[in-house]
């Protein structure tokens, strides 16, 4: 199989804080076809398995409104241009901005694409040794996030059971959290 063949023009549309791309590209039978894609085209984001020294799983509690429930997440956002590509850097600003918890020991767990339509690609960390900031959390406007502190258990259960996003990085890091959790 080979890619296919990406034609212009590219349109580009912000509705809110999201991109949407259409991108047009001729399928292998000669076929064109429009496909709108979310996100800026080569964007990166981020996001943490933060556990403090005690394994406690540091998440962000907040209301999603595509399913229109509280889920938990892993603190995790865009990685800016002032982090310069440096994923781990992005890693460490997002979870104190967004939990008030500083990283202590970052491991790179990995990447992936969340779906066939998104032009971003997610980068994965696991933090260990994570401790409370003494500046506590720093919210852009729109963020509303309730930090929780969960077992090991809980977070493989809110992974299982549609309670959380981000349930990628979970996969990555299973055999960590399994030795983790003792």
């Amino acid at each position: 199989m080979q890619p296919w063949k990406r034609i212009e023009p590219t349109i580009k549309h912000k509705i809110g804080y999201r991109n949407l791309v259409t991108k047009t590209f001729v399928h292998p039978d000669g076929r064109t076809m429009e496909y709108t894609t979310i996100n800026a085209e080569h964007s990166h984001c981020i996001a943490t398995i933060a556990l403090t020294p005690d394994n406690k799983v540091i998440v962000a509690r907040q209301f999603r409104p595509g399913p229109e429930k509280i889920l938990d997440e892993l603190p995790g956002g865009g990685v800016e241009e002032s982090d310069d590509d440096n994923y781990e850097a992005a890693a460490r600003r997002e979870l104190q901005e967004e939990t008030g918890y500083s990283a202590g020991t970052m491991e790179y767990i990995g990447d992936v694409y969340k779906d066939s339509v998104t032009n971003t690609v997610w980068h994965f960390y696991v933090a260990t040794g994570c401790t409370l900031h003494q500046d506590g959390q720093n919210l852009d406007d729109t963020e509303y996030i309730d930090v929780h502190l969960l077992s090991i258990t809980q977070l493989l259960d809110n992974a299982r059971s549609a309670r959380m996003t981000d349930t990628e990085a979970v996969f990555l890091a299973y055999d960590r959290l399994i030795k983790l959790q003792g």
